[in-house]
């Protein structure tokens, strides 16, 4: 009797599990990304950004990715 409630039991967490790895899976996370127009326009202005700064940036965030 012990056997078969315990082998409910890891049938019970198998499809608990499977539900969770599911829900997980349909959760895309959000990946914000800038146009390098929208990074020109945040920086308009700003004598201590060069061009290659931006750029580097940009790199940066597709390795991340």
């Amino acid at each position: 009797m012990e056997k078969a409630i315990l082998l409910n039991e890891i049938k019970f967490m198998e499809l608990k599990l499977h539900a969770l790895k599911a829900q997980v899976e349909a959760e895309k996370p959000k990946i914000e990304s800038h146009t390098s127009a929208s990074l020109y326009g945040l920086l308009k202005g700003s004598d201590d950004i060069t061009i290659e700064d931006i750029e580097a940036v940009k790199i940066k965030g597709k390795e991340s990715v």
